[in-house]
C-alpha cells in the first residue's frame, strides 16, 4: 500500500487533489491510503514515519511549506515530496530539502499523474533494494538506500547507515559490485559514498546532510563532482 499525505490550506484544492489521486491510482489498480492536513503545524504534529509521498503546499499561513519540508528532512524522513505552488520561485530551495517535483496551480491532472506514478515507481524499487554480505560467521541483509557511506579501516569495513554502523570483514571491491553505481561513488581508495545523502562536495571532502565528512581524493574529485551533478539532474527528471 502507498501512503499519501496532502498538506494544503485551501479546502477546495485538498478535495480536488484527493479526487485526482483516487482517479489516477484506481485506474492503475494501486492500493493506497490518503491523509489530509490543513496546515504545516498540524502536519508536523502527526506521525509521518510511514508516509511515502507528501503533496505539500508552499504558501501557507504561519509556517510555510518549505520550512515544513526542512523540519521533515531534519528528522531523517526520506519521503518523496511534491511541492504545490502558484510560483516557481522556490525551485532552488527545493534542492536543499531533496524535493525536485513541483505542481503549479491550477493543478493539471496529467502533471500530477506523471509525478505521482514516477514517485511510486521509485518507492517500489527502493523498498526491495537490498544487498547481502556474507563473511565466515554471519550473513547480513542491508537496505542499500539506508547506507550513507562505507569506509575501510585496515582489514575491516565499516558500513554507516541511517540507523546504525556495521563492522564486517569485507572489501570495497566486493561490495562495489553489489551497489547501484548511479547512486554510489568511490570517492577515495578507502571510501564509498551514497550520493543521495551528499549535501555538498568540496576539493577534498563530501559533506553529508548529517554534517559528517567523507574524504575525496584529489584525483577522483573531478569525476565525483560530475557524477554528483548528474545524479541531481537525474533525480529532477
Amino acid at each position: 500500500m502507498i501512503k499519501i499525505t496532502i498538506c494544503e490550506d485551501e479546502i477546495e484544492m485538498r478535495l480536488l487533489i484527493e479526487d485526482y489521486i483516487k482517479n489516477i491510482l484506481d485506474e492503475e489498480y494501486i492500493e493506497y491510503k490518503v491523509s489530509k492536513y490543513c496546515s504545516g503545524e498540524e502536519l508536523l504534529e502527526a506521525n509521518l514515519k510511514d508516509v511515502d509521498i507528501l503533496l505539500l503546499d508552499i504558501k501557507m499561513d504561519n509556517i510555510n511549506g518549505m520550512d515544513v519540508a526542512r523540519k521533515i528532512r531534519q528528522s531523517g524522513n526520506k519521503m518523496e515530496i511534491i511541492f504545490i505552488t502558484s510560483l516557481i520561485d522556490y525551485v532552488q530551495d527545493g534542492y536543499e530539502v531533496k524535493a525536485y517535483r513541483y505542481l503549479l496551480k491550477p493543478i493539471n491532472f496529467e502533471e500530477l499523474k506523471k509525478h505521482l506514478l514516477t514517485c511510486i515507481k521509485e518507492i517500489k524499487l527502493s523498498k526491495h533494494n537490498y544487498i547481502i554480505i556474507k563473511n565466515k560467521s554471519n550473513t547480513y541483509k542491508i537496505n542499500s538506500n539506508e547506507i550513507t557511506y562505507i569506509e575501510v579501516q585496515k582489514k575491516d569495513m565499516l558500513i554507516h547507515t541511517i540507523n546504525k554502523d556495521l563492522e564486517v570483514r569485507y572489501s570495497l571491491e566486493k561490495i562495489e559490485k553489489d551497489l547501484n553505481l548511479d547512486q554510489f561513488a568511490r570517492c577515495h581508495k578507502s571510501f564509498i559514498v551514497n550520493l543521495s545523502y551528499v549535501e555538498n562536495i568540496k576539493s577534498n571532502i563530501a559533506i553529508l546532510e548529517s554534517g559528517e565528512e567523507v574524504a575525496v581524493s584529489r584525483y577522483r574529485y573531478k569525476d565525483i563532482k560530475t557524477k554528483f551533478l548528474k545524479f541531481l539532474g537525474d533525480s529532477i527528471c
